[in-house]
């Protein structure tokens, strides 16, 4: 099958209209292009103190190599980092080097995402914390979605096999024509895509061949000032360039898994950062849907029973027992897990989390400089 017919968006039951013509283009144009993407990034996970790692330009690629440069920072230096893929046959190994002498060597892990490998001068590892730096070697995955100072609206994968209940697309649509937000419509994808494109191919020049993903929708009017984003399983990065204020609606679904993945890789970006800005994340409960199990490893999930009855989350949290359920372990990740892997990242993280029935409030301290607060609202 040709490259151009590799993705197919369908609308459901509906003429096709020039507008509805134009979005499927454009779908399929912004899969095509996500696939040809390649860039390397690293990033702190668990650091007890203040450092960030920042790219310096884009990844460069050759017939054996792709590498990237970063700066490290650390509240009192700051020093180069290269990093780097050679080719090894179908495989293929990384080179760190730091302030242009301690190297860090092994091979890509078949995850292709890992801490990297001890340096022999220990004090230096463990002043700029080397060993809780994590990286990664992404294909087909689309480039950090910019947000600045402003309000939001998320559609995440507002599709029929989610919404097969058909209880979004109009309240959608409505938003998306709400030019005082800029929406963005996530579009859903395989996870772990990426890991599809062999090193051999890559090196080699050929564009990768990826399986086809059909995207079906109820979605009949989308602005063209809408962006898109591929985004699997909800897997999305973000590069945080505000420092005073950003508003998130969230609508689509679902909930329990790839909406909780946007938000968790918002917050994440959001800590890696310098920013300080007011996050406030507002979740629709009459546009949003969830599935019947949620993020594995978390008690997310909803009875069938329930699901089948509806599985808008307005419904679905119709009792204080199921509300608070849901709700404190929603609120558990952000103030627990999350909130200790960045914990280098801030001074004070606050979360206030407000929904009908379910109101807390964390306020968690930290080793970093930054006064940080959360808001999460369901209305």
């Amino acid at each position: 099958m040709k490259s151009t017919l590799r993705f197919v968006l369908v609308l459901l039951a509906i003429p096709l209209s020039a507008k509805s013509a134009d979005f499927m283009a454009r779908v399929n144009e912004v899969y095509l292009a996500t696939d040809k993407n390649f860039d390397l990034e690293c990033r702190y996970l668990w650091n007890s103190s203040y450092k960030l790692i920042t790219p310096k330009g884009e990844t460069r690629r050759d017939s054996s190599t792709m590498g990237r440069d970063f700066v490290i920072e650390n509240g009192e230096a700051s020093i180069p980092m290269s990093f780097k893929v050679i080719r090894d046959g179908r495989n293929a190994n990384y080179e760190a080097v730091f302030d242009n002498i301690h190297v860090s060597r092994n091979k890509v892990s078949s995850k292709r995402e890992f801490f990297l490998a001890g340096l022999s001068d220990k004090n230096f590892q463990n002043q700029f914390e080397t060993s809780q730096i994590y990286c990664y070697v992404n294909f087909a995955y689309a480039e950090p979605y910019v947000l600045k100072d402003g309000d939001y609206h998320f559609s995440v994968h507002p599709q029929k096999n989610y919404d097969w209940q058909s209880r979004l697309s109009l309240g959608i649509e409505t938003l998306l024509k709400d030019q005082s937000m800029q929406s963005v419509v996530f579009l859903e994808n395989g996870n772990l895509r990426g890991n599809l494109v062999s090193f051999r191919d890559f090196f080699e020049g050929r564009e990768p061949n990826l399986p086809m993903y059909v995207f079906e929708t109820e979605l009949t009017d989308i602005p063209t000032t809408t962006d898109l984003v591929v985004s699997p399983a909800g897997n999305s990065r973000f590069d945080i360039k505000a420092n005073n204020q950003i508003n998130i609606k969230f609508t689509g679904g679902n909930h329990n898994y790839c909406i909780w993945n946007v938000t968790r890789h918002v917050l994440q970006d959001f800590l890696h950062s310098n920013s300080e800005a007011r996050f406030t994340l507002r979740y629709d409960l009459n546009l949003i849907v969830a599935q019947g199990y949620g993020i594995e490893g978390l008690p997310l999930d909803f009875p069938a029973r329930d699901i089948n009855r509806s599985n808008l989350l307005k419904d679905l949290l119709s009792t204080p027992a199921k509300q608070e359920r849901y709700h404190g372990s929603y609120i558990q990740y952000f103030t627990g897990y999350l909130a200790r892997e960045y914990q280098g990242m801030y001074k004070t993280y606050t979360v206030k989390y407000s929904a009908p029935g379910f109101k807390r409030e964390v306020v968690l301290n930290g080793n970093g400089t930054r006064d940080l607060i959360v808001d999460f609202i369901y209305e």
